[in-house]
């Protein structure tokens, strides 16, 4: 199956990891794990682009994959960092090597974890018709991206012409063009959160939607 993503435009290993995150427990407290432990808890889960970057990130209270391994009956990833994906296989986990815009497992789960990764996508038909393959009539897909209108995003825009943002990001969702790309594939956008792992945005006075870094939000087929 042909890549349709340069693995080489993959920065992987490249990005800096906090070692002061590393530890042995779980952040089951954090957003992103919160919800997503939320709909995966003794299912059947895909967890898609789980290295997070730099594969020494499996050592983090943050890593997404080890808390969703923790909980679900029964877990894979897929992940297009080679270099990664072997390093953690390595170390007893379950993951593939396969791109999101173009993968086929032969099965489907209870929920497909997509957690930090449309915003890295070229082609999102690809990855959204991927996803409903593996999905049956109750499965759910579980999104978390960047929120465009973070306040210091919005700082950021209003002194410069360009907001600095992840080098392999390729776009901005909100949830209404998140909503409105899903309805071209009969998906539908059930609970929206949103979500910030630093406290001066959780107790910022500002509206939901502008103090939180991220949001997250539960999919499933419109049959």
């Amino acid at each position: 199956m042909r890549s349709k993503t340069n693995p080489e435009n993959i920065k992987g290993g490249s990005f800096k990891i906090d070692e002061s995150d590393f530890s042995n427990e779980i952040a089951f407290n954090d957003h992103k794990i919160q919800f997503a432990v939320k709909y995966c808890r003794n299912k059947n889960v895909l967890d898609i682009g789980c290295v997070q970057h730099n594969p020494e990130n499996y050592k983090s209270k943050y890593w997404v994959h080890k808390a969703l391994k923790e909980v679900s009956s029964s877990i894979v990833g897929i992940d297009l960092y080679k270099p990664g994906v072997d390093y953690l296989k390595e170390r007893g986990f379950n993951i593939i090597f396969a791109d999101a815009q173009q993968f086929d497992l032969g099965k489907t789960f209870d929920v497909i974890i997509a957690g930090d990764i449309i915003e890295h996508l070229e082609d999102f038909h690809g990855f959204l018709e991927s996803c409903k393959r593996h999905m049956h009539n109750e499965s759910r897909l579980i999104v978390s991206t960047p929120n465009p209108w973070y306040w210091r995003n919005i700082v950021k825009a209003a002194i410069s012409k360009e907001v600095n943002t992840n080098p392999e990001h390729t776009c901005w969702l909100c949830p209404r063009t998140l909503r409105q790309l899903l309805s071209r594939h009969n998906l539908k956008i059930g609970e929206i959160v949103f979500g910030s792992r630093y406290l001066r945005d959780r107790f910022m006075p500002l509206p939901t939607g502008w103090k939180h870094t991220s949001f997250h939000a539960e999919i499933y087929q419109d049959n």
